[in-house]
């Protein structure tokens, strides 16, 4: 009597996992629910000719989907699960119950038409994460964790490493360093990312370009002022070389204080300007004047030049961003004149002034460097 009524129940089972199986698939949804209270009580989504290679906790022949995620159910340790997608020898199915799951074993997971995989539905099953970030389950408490691809952070790993700024706050780092950097757009860009006070002030500062005046890249008219495209990103590895470079920070990258460098006859001297803008790319390309306070002097002790050899006159005296006079403009710089007026300037030092790609107009050519905090 016994036998019988266990046959008829287990029928029952085997009934009833088929009919669920068959519903959510005429739905087009592949959720099988685990039966209740006897075992960890969990629901399996099924996926279609894929199969997970991780270790396996044990190898089984079944009846069916129920009977194979219910053994999976019984193990402590199983998580996800193999199945035939067809019957075998004896009419039966290969059963492989897994140790681990797709989300933290995605290189592992492929096509194959001899097999369905079963995982334990889990927070990770909505694809959380952004940015190529991995999703690692809890199944005890239904929470999960973000294991965020490197450059990006946050709980759903949706900040993107912007600055230099970003990424020593993140890894609390102190040291000078190639990062890399990546943009809403998707693009990304390697630089050295300056730590501590190298004539700036402490603190931590991205690269955004190196101009040589002794060039013409980058004089006043260039596009390049105006517009969103890099030029030579690979000198955003170097350091304060020669070589010239535009970052895709001139256009990504926020800031509150701007360090201006310039290299004349091998000494290299720096000042800073307190600026806030979302980018260096907002302060120039509209082409408005915008005013900065330095002062003549600090103009001057940036090229290293004493007495009058830094060419400046002593009038005028109009410093800013796209400074604008009748006869000369600077992207970032001061103007001078001889007469007490400002309209036929004939000296500047700065970067981007016209008559001077980087350096003083008058005098000399520099290699300039503008960085961002």
């Amino acid at each position: 009597m016994f036998l019988v009524y266990f046959q008829f129940y287990y029928s029952l089972l085997i009934i009833w996992s088929d009919l669920i199986l068959e519903a959510a698939c005429s739905q087009g949804v592949h959720d099988i629910y685990s039966p209740p209270q006897t075992v960890r009580q969990h629901v399996f989504v099924r996926e279609e000719f894929r199969y997970l290679n991780v270790s396996r906790i044990g190898t089984y022949t079944v009846d069916d989907s129920f009977e194979c995620t219910f053994r999976c159910l019984s193990h402590s340790s199983c998580y996800s699960v193999n199945l035939a997608s067809s019957r075998g020898i004896e009419g039966k199915f290969w059963c492989e119950l897994l140790s681990s799951d797709k989300n933290r074993n995605s290189t592992e997971y492929r096509g194959n038409k001899n097999s369905h995989h079963f995982v334990i539905k889990s927070p990770c099953s909505s694809s959380p994460c952004q940015n190529e970030g991995t999703c690692a389950p809890s199944y005890k408490n239904g929470m999960f964790e973000c294991l965020c691809k490197k450059g990006f952070s946050g709980e759903f790993c949706e900040k993107a490493f912007e600055s230099c700024k970003d990424v020593t706050n993140f890894y609390k780092s102190k040291a000078s360093q190639l990062v890399t950097l990546y943009f809403r757009n998707w693009k990304t860009v390697s630089v050295l990312c300056r730590m501590g006070d190298f004539g700036c002030g402490d603190g931590t500062w991205t690269p955004v370009m190196k101009i040589d005046g002794n060039k013409n890249t980058f004089p006043y008219n260039s596009g390049y002022w105006t517009d969103k495209s890099e030029y030579n990103p690979s000198g955003g590895t170097t350091g304060f070389d020669s070589q010239e470079t535009k970052l895709p920070t001139y256009w990504n990258t926020p800031f509150s204080k701007i360090c201006l460098g310039m290299k004349v006859s091998g000494q290299l001297k720096f000042t800073v300007i307190n600026k806030q803008a979302s980018s260096l790319h907002s302060l120039i390309a509209d082409g408005h004047y915008r005013a900065t306070s330095l002062g003549r002097n600090r103009w001057i002790a940036l090229t290293g030049r004493a007495g009058s050899s830094h060419g400046l006159q002593p009038n005028c005296n109009k410093e800013g961003f796209n400074a604008p006079t009748t006869h000369r403009r600077a992207r970032i710089g001061i103007l001078g004149n001889n007469e007490n007026d400002c309209r036929t300037c004939d000296s500047g030092i700065g970067i981007g002034v016209e008559g001077r790609v980087c350096g003083s107009v008058s005098s000399f050519g520099a290699m300039c460097y503008i960085l961002v905090q």
